[in-house]
C-alpha cells in the first residue's frame, strides 16, 4: 500500500483558488507582471532612478569644486595684477615666497625649542 504524504489542507485551497485566478484572469495578471517589470527596471537598471538619483548627486559635487576652483582663479588673476602694476606687492611676494631682502638688511631668525 502506498500512502500519499498529507498536505495541509489550507495551504492547498490557496493554491487552487491562486491558480483559479490565474487562469480566468490571464489578461490582469499579466499586466500586473509587465507593470511590475517596468517598475523594476525603470528603478534599477542602467538609466534608472537610483542611477539618476547618484549622477544628480556627483553633479552637485562637481558643480560646487568647479565653483570653488572659479574662485581660485579669480584670486590667482587678481594677485598677477597685482604683480603687474605694483612694486609693493613684487616686493612682498619676494620676501614672503624666496626670502629675499634688501641689501645691508639682516634677517633673523628665532629658533624655538619644541622639546620642553
Amino acid at each position: 500500500m502506498e500512502t500519499k504524504p498529507q498536505r495541509d489542507g489550507k495551504s492547498d485551497g490557496l493554491l487552487k483558488i491562486v491558480l483559479r485566478f490565474i487562469k480566468y484572469n490571464k489578461k490582469v495578471v499579466l499586466f500586473v507582471i509587465v507593470l511590475t517589470g517596468l517598475i523594476v527596471f525603470a528603478s534599477v537598471g542602467n538609466k534608472g532612478l537610483i542611477s539618476r538619483i547618484k549622477m544628480e548627486s556627483e553633479r552637485k559635487d562637481l558643480e560646487e569644486q568647479l565653483k570653488a576652483e572659479q574662485m581660485k582663479t579669480k584670486e590667482l588673476q587678481k594677485d598677477i595684477e597685482e604683480l603687474k602694476s605694483s612694486d609693493k606687492k613684487i616686493e612682498q611676494t619676494a620676501r614672503e615666497k624666496y626670502g629675499m631682502t634688501k641689501e645691508n638688511e639682516t634677517i633673523y631668525k628665532i629658533l624655538i625649542d619644541s622639546t620642553k
